[in-house]
């Protein structure tokens, strides 16, 4: 079986077999948050203007630093593209997969999401039945309430 080595000499440069790109450090990133960013080639195929994405725009942004944290073959793309100051306040909304996610998070522990944070005592909810409860964080999954089915005669 051949392959054709791709043009850093690697045999397999899918995604999804090799390792994250993650610098160092999120400081050394020097990427534009101004105007547009074009991504490489084989980060998008097509034509150049599937490859241009407006960074005013956040669904575009969110897009194309999805696209660079996933598609990355080494740290200096990363670096040449994202922009520290974006990447910490769109990293939260960032549709990434997990390897992924936790490769930056592991590294750079101040990206990390919080998830289960501490609720102090002004926090807590009266309820109608005078007991107080934690608030939600966010929807609470309800137990499944009995429908009653009668025959309907026609």
């Amino acid at each position: 079986m051949s392959y054709v080595a791709a043009r850093d000499g690697r045999k397999n440069r899918s995604a999804a077999s090799r390792a994250p790109a993650v610098p160092d450090r999120i400081d050394d990133l020097h990427g534009s948050s101004l105007g547009v960013l074009e991504v490489p080639h084989h980060m998008a195929c097509g034509h150049a203007s599937r490859r241009r994405y407006d960074l005013d725009d956040p669904v575009q942004l969110r897009h194309a630093y999805e696209l660079v944290l996933c598609e990355a073959a080494e740290c200096n793309e990363v670096e040449d593209l994202i922009n520290p100051m974006m990447l910490r306040r769109v990293w939260r909304d960032l549709h990434l997969p997990p390897r992924i996610r936790a490769a930056w998070e592991i590294r750079h522990p101040g990206l990390r999401r919080t998830v289960n944070r501490r609720i102090s005592a002004d926090e807590v909810v009266a309820t109608r039945g005078g007991s107080t409860r934690p608030p939600t964080m966010g929807f609470a999954r309800r137990g499944r309430t009995p429908v009653n089915r009668t025959m309907i005669a026609r």
